[in-house]
């Protein structure tokens, strides 16, 4: 499947998904091979960042979170470990997951190949409740860790496809998902303890099974001769769903992000329609199969769990400000040609930190 024909998929609505259709895999289905992805084995030592120039913490205007003014941030020290809650989890045993939720360009049932190229960490504290949904573009230039057998430097994005179980290029757990976790590890000290990866059939048939949303533009978005969406409410099904998550001739990564942003958020309110839990069956139809995850039946219960004590005012979503990256054009060894790629620093593995463990005001 060509790159350009996704760019889409996501995370949250996964997240979401999740608490949807566990109900019905709990109560009417058995498990399936949904559950059976490979666990990470990250190396325990903490890596230090191979970047280390000191800059600005997160520009002003760079969260999301609706409604709100700009987040209280925890003073947390790069490349550390997150200090330890006292408070008890209103669900499980666990004070919080950082989970890496990947969207991937091919349509392989078995995950062989693909990029990433939507890439989203999900920390979710199960304290509070709250959870963080932090975008990072997939074309950030970085170093492959040692166990990925590949010559560098590589688009972020190309580290799943080289350790996917096609490629096979990655010599710890988890395939595609574990190189590019150890590499998130490697390159910005950001630990996932889960991952959940879906590809672009997954969130069209979700999408339909939900029966589309209603995304509201704050402007028109012109990708003519493909699409063109004036500003305001459209309801869209899975398709254009999709076309409007990948618009990406005429504008760049950050407007495509924004523009995920968006459907993420409209999933959200359509899954608050007490009228979805008849569509439970559809729902997981679209999704089983077609999901590659570590998470066992057990911690998708807790999810469900934590569903009740969710609101839409406890969902944040990040989107990394353009100003923090610098715009390149380098030859990418693997590709054997020239890519634009971004060049980051020390002020964007202080923004992903403080972002992933940022503290809303309300």
């Amino acid at each position: 499947m060509n790159a350009s024909k996704i760019r889409s998929l996501l995370l949250l609505f996964l997240f979401a998904a999740a608490l949807i259709f566990a109900v019905y895999i709990l109560w009417y289905k058995p498990v399936t091979t949904i559950f059976s992805a490979e666990s990470l084995d990250l190396p325990p030592v903490q890596y230090t960042p191979p970047v280390t120039r000191s800059t600005t913490l997160p520009a002003e205007g760079s969260f999301l979170h609706p409604g709100a003014e700009q987040p209280e941030v925890p003073s947390l020290p790069v490349g550390k470990e997150t200090p330890l809650p006292t408070a008890v989890p209103l669900c499980g045993t666990d004070t919080e997951w950082v989970v890496m939720a990947v969207g991937i360009d091919h349509t392989s049932p078995e995950y062989l190949y693909g990029l990433a190229d939507v890439i989203r960490i999900v920390r979710i504290d199960f304290t509070k409740p709250q959870i963080n949904v932090v975008s990072i573009p997939r074309a950030l230039l970085v170093t492959p860790p040692d166990r990925l057998k590949v010559q560098g430097p590589l688009l972020l994005n190309q580290t799943y496809f080289f350790g996917a179980a096609g490629m096979d290029f990655y010599e710890g757990s988890g395939y595609g998902a574990g190189a590019l976790a150890e590499t998130l590890y490697y390159s910005f000290g950001i630990r996932p303890d889960h991952y959940l990866i879906v590809n672009f059939q997954a969130f069209v048939n979700f999408v339909d099974a939900i029966g589309g949303v209603d995304v509201n533009l704050p402007t028109y978005v012109d990708d003519r001769p493909n699409v063109y969406y004036s500003a305001g409410i459209h309801h869209l099904n899975g398709e254009q769903a999709l076309e409007l998550a990948r618009i990406r001739k005429k504008y760049s990564d950050f407007t495509r992000i924004d523009n995920q942003t968006l459907i993420l958020q409209a999933v959200l309110d359509r899954l608050k329609d007490p009228s979805i839990i008849a569509q439970l069956p559809d729902i997981y139809n679209a999704l089983v199969g077609s999901v590659l995850t570590d998470l066992t039946p057990a911690q998708v219960n807790t999810l469900f769990c934590l569903q009740p004590s969710i609101t839409s005012e406890q969902i944040s979503f990040y989107n990394m400000p353009e100003n923090l990256l610098d715009l390149d054009w380098v030859f990418i060894p693997t590709l054997n040609r020239q890519m634009d790629i971004y060049r980051w620093d020390q002020s964007v593995i202080d923004w992903l930190h403080h972002a992933i463990w940022a503290v809303p005001t309300q």
